[in-house]
């Protein structure tokens, strides 16, 4: 079962514990912020962005890994400067297990190949239309 917490968005973002250990931690966000987008969620809103996301997500440049995220997140990971993965990673989104949070949040599993392997689970926000990484977290 999937917590409903409630995740605040603001500018104070920060992106947590090295992301160097796979995508390590969690993308942490701090307080306040207003919607962008109210669009209603569901599979059939994000299913056409899965292979952006995954292809963002494992992108070698790092301008083009903080395209995928929160925009909340990008300017202080572009200025950390580090891969969310080691290279030669791989991401696959399993769009079955995509759950609807809310209008603007949902989750959904990834898998990741390659020197650091596993299973993750995908905190999204529709942010301007499009679905965005918020968070991460390490699944067993």
């Amino acid at each position: 079962m999937v917590s409903r917490r409630t995740v605040t968005l603001g500018g104070a973002a920060v992106l947590a514990a090295g992301l160097a250990g796979g995508l390590a931690g969690a993308l942490i966000v701090g307080h306040g912020g207003t919607p962008s987008s109210t669009a209603p969620v569901g599979a059939s809103h994000v299913a056409p962005q899965w292979s952006s996301l995954e292809r963002g997500l494992t992108a070698p440049r790092i301008a083009s890994e903080a395209d995928t995220l929160a925009m909340e997140l990008r300017a202080r990971f572009v200025r950390l400067g580090k891969p969310l993965l080691p290279a030669g990673s791989r991401l696959r989104i399993n769009p079955a297990t995509f759950h609807s949070l809310s209008p603007r949040l949902g989750t959904v599993d990834a898998v990741v190949t390659g020197a650091e392997p596993g299973r993750w689970q995908l905190t999204l926000i529709r942010e301007s239309g499009h679905w965005l990484v918020l968070g991460t977290k390490k699944l067993p």
